[in-house]
């Protein structure tokens, strides 16, 4: 039931400190909790996508589900240059319940990977999951996807490109909502401080400063017909707070449903460790969302 394990968290290259310091706890604790998963649940590990290292995904099944399930399709964390599709197995158990498929996604990281190679990699991710997935007992005509702060901006981002989406052949409404994360949402700033979150993202993601804009979904959201669930700590960081709440406005113009959430105590890294709690309110509205095909009433 679990192929490909234990190698897909054995041969994890060894990255440099996470950035931010404090993501170092947040990343022992995710890796271990996915491990305990993992060992525990049917899933197939290590299915690439591509040819390279990191174009691979993890699929987690419930061993009892029917088929034409519908699907979540995540990607991690690391301000795009950490980060593993293992440390997002935690949140399978809850999503299996619901009953659902979880799809964890790798992507390749910066600098060495700028954008937009990681956004191209979750759209071949997303090309992949469309045409296998109902050999897992997945429904590709009920595809969700989201992330944790650099994986939910990705895949916020795609879910804001239907001609990128179009262009690779796969159905324009092929995302049927996006749940980005802690996200950064607005890569547009003037001046950033040396040493600051914002100026790293100059520095590390983007290939050209004049990319900030066509990498930001703040600036994308015209005309969205895709619904969004925004949702973000009330201790994260000050400049994905701002990027939220732009966002979120933004995004009340356009005509696709919105749902968003603040929690009030949860820091950054918070927000990701309670998706392995079946009772969140994050959890419980995504598996609601999923299991009717809309999104749950409120903001």
């Amino acid at each position: 039931n679990r192929t490909g394990f234990p190698t897909a968290f054995n041969d994890l290259p060894p990255q440099p400190p996470v950035y931010p310091p404090e993501a170092e706890d947040y990343a022992r604790k995710a890796l271990a909790l996915s491990l305990a998963v993992a060992q525990t649940t049917r899933c197939t590990l290590d299915i690439p996508y591509g040819t390279d290292y990191w174009q691979k995904v993890d699929v987690y099944v419930h061993d009892d589900a029917p088929a034409d399930l519908p699907v979540l399709v995540f990607a991690h964390g690391g301000a795009w240059t950490h980060g593993y599709k293992e440390w997002m197995g935690l949140m399978a158990p809850p999503i299996l319940a619901a009953p659902a498929i979880l799809v964890s996604v790798s992507y390749r990281l910066a600098p060495a990977s700028r954008f937009p190679v990681p956004l191209e990699d979750c759209l071949t991710a997303l090309q992949w999951v469309h045409g296998n997935i109902a050999r897992f007992g997945g429904d590709p005509n009920a595809i969700y996807v989201g992330g944790h702060s650099a994986g939910g901006h990705l895949y916020a981002l795609l879910a804001l490109s239907p001609e990128r989406i179009q262009h690779a052949g796969l159905p324009a409404d092929v995302i049927k909502g996006c749940f980005p994360v802690s996200s950064q949402l607005n890569l547009v700033f003037s001046n950033p401080p040396p040493g600051s979150g914002e100026a790293r993202i100059y520095e590390m993601f983007l290939a050209d400063a004049k990319d900030a804009e066509a990498a930001s979904p703040l600036h994308q959201v015209k005309g969205n017909g895709v619904p969004f669930f925004v949702s973000y700590g009330g201790n994260d960081f000050p400049r994905i707070i701002a990027s939220n709440l732009l966002f979120i406005d933004a995004l009340r113009q356009q005509p696709a449903p919105l749902r968003t959430a603040v929690y009030a105590d949860h820091t950054h890294f918070d927000t990701a460790l309670a998706m392995a709690d079946a009772e969140h309110p994050w959890v419980r509205t995504v598996v609601q969302w999923m299991q009717t095909g809309h999104p749950p009433k409120g903001d």
